[in-house]
């Protein structure tokens, strides 16, 4: 109701009083009046107060939330924070007066909540105006108090970096990913300096090219979740590498150097599943990531009819072998393909030799930053992100395989909570750049040695296969697009963890595999079309993770 609408009101009891001949109505009239329009204009006041009252908790609780989301802990700094965007966020209101000696922003460090009292003051303009003596005994300013309440997240978060480290990520593209993961760091590590949780947030980060590098190396005395057995799955039979069982780390002892920490993706279907390694079952077990060594072109007897035959880059043995067809000029393409093959596989060759590194021998291609299992040494992560480089093809369901593993309660490293664990959310962040490649050679290994091995051992369910097949069939093992067909990113939803995708200048194919693996489209899926958006595409990933929340 406007202020002449009440002084009409006003005036018409007063006219009916005016026309009431009774003399003790008139009486009191006289003295009733002034009390009358006091409490009648007065409700001006009063509706004023109660609109400042709620632009006053909009701005506080705008300001609440700012300095709860700031890193500090003690209450002068909250403080601090707090009253600079309380003061801002009043600004536009010119006749409130803040008063900041009563206004406060302290921490309960029992529940990690942000507590805010503030009180400004509005001056009474209809009463004082039209009853001044009134005013003066009343007090001219009318206070207006408002309480807002942050609960700072007290929730525990595992977060796996699992970040394209492909060869065609050099430049740009990896640049901006390491600033990107660096900042995303930064703003995590300040949520866990605010919070009343120990330990509240651990990260991993997950580099994947062709393999992951999943421990440091140097040595062949692997973690015992390693299999150095004669029998592991890929090693003999059929599909094996080798003509006869014998240990991958062995293999490295004879030869005189050291495995370099990267691993093989283990057969289907323990690829996708969270299954701990058993030496009960060495299908379970993880496989150290062997190259063999490749036919050389140098030591045939009759080398001219042999020459550049089949020839491929990861040449660090002689492989010679006598009585064999090699002798013959004449060879059919298939005597030559059983040589070749007889080469590859002979574990005989494997003696101590020099000059190995990973450009050639038995790491080759196994030159990525090793994982960094879950922490909270955020100097050791930002260490690790700025030492990443690019090289090799693209394997993202190997990559986020070990993501998993890094959030995972179970083995191989054990180092995440249990999934049921009460307040907790883990987290993985896929990043990738490219499609899926097992790339196709005109040697008879019809592949480069990788993280699947050759594709003649049949990891993927096929001994051979043109380029889009063998894409499809890895796209297949991180998300089928058939509904009740396992795959890893079901898994990894089924077991709780929220998949975030980041899709970095992707053909359509891989959009929709990466659409599909998101936990939402809406706020788990980011497609970017330059080096540029990748900051962005991260800044509101760990927006969303930072997790407040309003309580009044």
């Amino acid at each position: 109701m406007t202020i002449v609408a009440h002084l009409r009101a006003v005036t018409q009891i007063a006219g009916r009083f005016a026309r009431d001949g009774r003399g003790n109505v008139a009486v009191i009239f006289a003295l009733v009046l002034p009390l009358l329009i006091m409490i009648t204009l007065g409700g001006v006041d009063i509706s004023r107060a109660s609109t400042v009252k709620m632009n006053l908790q909009d701005a506080l609780d705008a300001a609440t939330l700012a300095a709860a989301r700031s890193q500090f802990v003690e209450d002068d700094e909250i403080t601090e924070v707090g009253l600079a965007s309380l003061r801002a966020n009043l600004a536009p209101f010119q006749d409130i007066t803040l008063d900041a000696g009563q206004t406060t922003f302290t921490l309960d460090t029992e529940t990690g909540a942000v507590i805010a009292n503030a009180v400004v003051s509005v001056r009474t303009l209809v009463a004082n105006i039209v009853l001044p003596p009134y005013g003066e005994i009343l007090d001219d300013r009318l206070p207006v108090r408002a309480h807002s309440e942050v609960l700072r997240s007290n929730n525990r978060i595992e977060v796996a970096l699992v970040i394209d480290n492909t060869g065609s990520m050099s430049g740009a593209k990896l640049e901006a990913t390491k600033a990107a993961a660096i900042d995303l760091i930064n703003r995590l590590e300040a949520a866990d300096s605010r919070s009343i949780e120990e330990d509240a947030i651990k990260i991993s980060l997950v580099p994947f090219s062709q393999t992951v590098r999943v421990h440091q190396g140097g040595t062949n005395n692997a973690p015992n979740w390693v299999s150095n057995a004669d029998n592991h799955t890929g090693s003999t039979g059929t599909y094996g590498i080798f003509s006869a069982g014998r240990g991958r780390l062995n293999l490295f002892q004879t030869l005189g150097t050291t495995w370099g920490g990267c691993i093989e993706a283990r057969p289907q279907p323990f690829d996708i599943r969270d299954t701990p390694p058993s030496s009960g079952d060495q299908a379970s077990m993880f496989v150290p990531y062997f190259a063999p060594d490749e036919p050389d072109r140098n030591d045939y007897p009759n080398h001219s009819t042999w020459w550049n035959w089949q020839y491929e880059g990861n040449n660090y043995l002689d492989d010679r072998r006598s009585g064999s067809n090699s002798s013959s000029p004449f060879a059919s393409n298939q005597a030559r393909r059983d040589e070749w093959f007889a080469r590859v596989r002979n574990v005989n060759k494997y003696v101590s030799t020099s000059g190995l590194h990973t450009g050639f021998g038995p790491n080759r291609g196994c030159n990525l930053q090793p994982v960094i299992r879950l922490t909270d040494q955020y100097d050791t992560l930002r260490a690790a992100v700025d030492n990443m480089i690019a090289t090799g093809n693209t394997n993202v369901p190997l990559g986020a395989m070990w993501g998993w593993h890094t959030l995972s309660p179970n083995a191989p490293f054990g180092d995440g909570l249990p999934y049921n664990a009460e307040r907790l959310q883990k987290i993985i962040i896929i990043m990738t750049d490219g499609a899926n490649v097992l790339g196709d050679t005109s040697s008879p290994n019809d592949s480069p040695y990788n993280g699947l091995g050759y594709i003649w051992q049949n990891r993927l369910g096929i001994t051979s296969g043109n380029s889009s097949t063998r894409r499809d069939r890895m796209d297949d093992r991180l998300d089928h697009p058939t509904a009740g067909q396992e795959d890893l990113c079901g898994n990894m939803k089924d077991s709780g963890i929220e998949v975030y995708t980041v899709a970095v200048q992707v053909d359509s194919t891989a959009q929709t595999l990466l659409r599909r693996c998101a936990t939402t489209v809406e706020d788990h899926y980011f497609p970017v079309d330059s080096a540029s958006g990748i900051g962005a595409a991260f800044d509101r990933i760990a927006g969303r993770i930072e997790n407040l929340r309003i309580s009044r």
